[in-house]
């Protein structure tokens, strides 16, 4: 990445393209180059466009009026107009449709937008950042790209290596996310040895920053002392070493986002059993909802009620 050009983009009012492989950290720098601007105070909202619903879609992005539409009971503002003077950070730009993106240029080249089902035009006073792991190149190339928008676009781009290119990059990126664990589990005494790091260090890491956050919390969490060894991390020169009941699994996954779900399931199961069962505790600790802990206990088949009466019966 262009250390000169991330520096001018902070303040940067023109539209930012931020490039890169899954979970290189595009989000993760939006938010800092948010974090650093001139309008950090102001609102920072994201948008995961992927997950929009196509014929939602432009109700979210800009709102609609009353009976535009089956369901469109009362006005509805969108995230256009939502962020205000604020930083509005489109993820996952490349799964628009060709005819969201000719929307999309219009908002930039006119700095306006329209409510579906309204004749009035709206001011667009913030900036955008957007971000994709796609090639809009080829895309274009393909005719799935706009080649205006892309070229609107391209003009500021920063484009994240993998992790692995960039080993000054992966050790602060380590301990980053070991420092952000720390707090999370409340453990302000836990460090790496420098076995771990070398560990970690020597990895390929095809999932980037998301699959380092994985291999810490898991070395944090099941970690008995305060030192985190290289024997508490699920590797072993570069090798995969898998708990008893994944190794009887048949055709373990060696894609990352597959085995990742495997992962899940044993880290969530060795945390909920850490805690008796106990679903509040639980989610507490990691950091997320008690119903985002609970579909995934569903998910997976995690019994808490029998982990419960198992601590029960023990502390009896």
């Amino acid at each position: 990445m262009n250390t000169l050009l991330r520096e001018k983009c902070i303040n940067l009012k023109a539209p930012l393209l931020i490039t890169g492989e899954t979970g290189t950290g595009k989000s993760r720098l939006a938010h800092d180059i948010y974090r650093q601007s001139s309008i950090h105070q102001e609102k920072f909202l994201t948008v995961h466009l992927a997950t929009l619903k196509e014929d939602l879609l432009e109700s979210e992005l800009f709102g609609h009026k009353k009976g535009s539409f089956t369901g469109a009971l009362e006005n509805k503002s969108g995230y256009f107009q939502d962020v205000g003077t604020g930083t509005l950070f489109l993820d996952e730009i490349g799964e628009l449709s060709l005819e969201a993106q000719k929307k999309l240029l219009y908002v930039m080249e006119e700095k306006k937008f329209t409510p579906v089902g309204g004749s009035a035009s709206l001011d667009f006073r913030g900036r955008i950042i957007m971000a994709t792991n796609r090639n809009l190149k080829q895309m274009v190339e393909s005719g799935l790209f706009r080649e205006d928008l892309y070229y609107r676009i391209k003009i500021f781009h920063l484009e994240l290596s993998p992790l692995r290119e960039d080993k000054k990059q992966l050790r602060e990126i380590i301990q980053t996310l070991f420092n952000e664990l720390k707090e999370r589990h409340s453990s302000p005494y836990a460090r790496l040895s420098n076995e771990a790091m070398e560990l970690l260090m020597g990895r390929n890491w095809k999932g980037n920053i998301r699959e380092i956050k994985n291999a810490l919390e898991f070395a944090l969490v099941m970690s008995p002392k305060n030192v985190i060894e290289s024997a508490d991390f699920p590797y072993d020169q570069n090798e995969v070493i898998l708990p008893e009941e994944i190794n009887a699994l048949a055709g373990f996954p060696e894609d990352f986002h597959q085995s990742q779900e495997l992962f899940e399931k044993v880290f969530l199961e060795a945390m909920l059993a850490k805690n008796g069962g106990k679903v509040n505790e639980t989610a507490r600790r990691l950091g997320i909802s008690k119903t985002t802990l609970i579909q995934k206990a569903r998910k997976y088949g995690i019994n808490t009620l029998k982990m419960r009466a198992e601590a029960f019966d023990f502390a009896a």
